[in-house]
């Protein structure tokens, strides 16, 4: 739960909507302006509905934005800063639920180790990027139907919790493949990828170059071709044609023409995206129409 520490706020409304014995809780706070130190314990998620707060941990700053979380545990403390008028959905979900997904899900006790001690990755993620995110953007619209008693159950807590364990398995993976001595260079080195991803996912439409990416993960451009691939599996060009390419897809099955994707998707004529459309897909994107 995010415990309220040392608050300055002008006006709060935290409301409990749903929380259990084992501190299994669902929250939803609407503050106009606010300045303290909370803590994170068991697992936390801080979804952003409307506005954005400003979280210092470990002398790192997290502005997470509207329709970004935060996740973090095991006590840790955090200032937090709102200038304005903010909403935010916040999700705990106890230790035991998170143990007992592990021990179903994985036969992995270094992954035990990461999501449930200091060694967890606190860090930001783009709701649409993430299972929990997909979670979080739904329940932060059910909250106002008529059906909340429906889904407010510990089934519900489960279910969060797997979303939890799936994400940071994959987390974990990535970061492990970042062979620093030290945990701390790991963890500021894959934020830093990451942040260079999520860059990639919300402009992959438009012209991209490495300096801009490079720019965003504060790293030259040799390491960050290099670990980029390492962490994610892919060089970061063909990131970007894949996701465009994706992108192509869903739109030509939507019924767009042919030629206005491949513009659309920054190829330089329809000859060169049909022959990168069918290497990827297996099908040409005449005949997928």
């Amino acid at each position: 739960m995010l415990h309220h520490i040392i608050t300055n706020f002008v006006r709060m409304n935290n409301k409990t909507l749903y929380q259990d014995e084992a501190s299994n809780s669902i929250r939803v706070s609407e503050i106009s302006r606010f300045s303290g130190e909370v803590s994170f314990s068991n697992v936390a998620a801080k979804f952003v509905i409307k506005g954005e707060e400003t979280y210092i941990i470990d002398n790192k700053k997290f502005l997470v934005k509207q329709g970004e979380y935060i996740i973090g545990s095991n006590n840790k403390l955090s200032e937090v800063l709102i200038k304005d008028q903010a909403v935010g959905l916040c999700i705990d979900i106890s230790n035991d639920i998170i143990t007992e997904i592990l021990e179903t899900l994985f036969d992995n006790p270094d992954l035990n180790e990461f999501l449930l001690t200091d060694r967890f990755l606190i860090n930001k993620y783009h709701s649409e990027h993430t299972n929990l995110g997909v979670k979080l953007n739904q329940l932060s619209r059910t909250l106002w139907s008529q059906n909340k008693a429906d889904f407010l159950s510990t089934e519900l807590f489960y279910s969060i919790g797997e979303h939890i364990v799936h994400d940071q398995a994959v987390v974990f993976d990535q970061l492990s493949k970042l062979n620093y001595k030290k945990q701390s260079v790991s963890e500021d080195v894959f934020r830093n990828l990451l942040n260079a991803k999520y860059y990639i996912d919300d402009s992959f439409l438009d012209p991209i170059n490495l300096d801009d990416l490079v720019g965003v993960a504060f790293i030259s451009k040799y390491a960050f071709i290099r670990l980029f691939k390492i962490t994610f599996g892919i060089t970061p060009y063909h990131y970007i044609i894949q996701k465009r390419l994706n992108y192509a897809k869903h739109q030509i099955l939507k019924g767009e023409r042919v030629i206005d994707v491949a513009f659309a998707t920054n190829f330089a004529d329809t000859a060169s995206f049909s022959k990168a459309f069918k290497a990827y897909h297996g099908i040409s994107p005449s005949k997928l129409k």
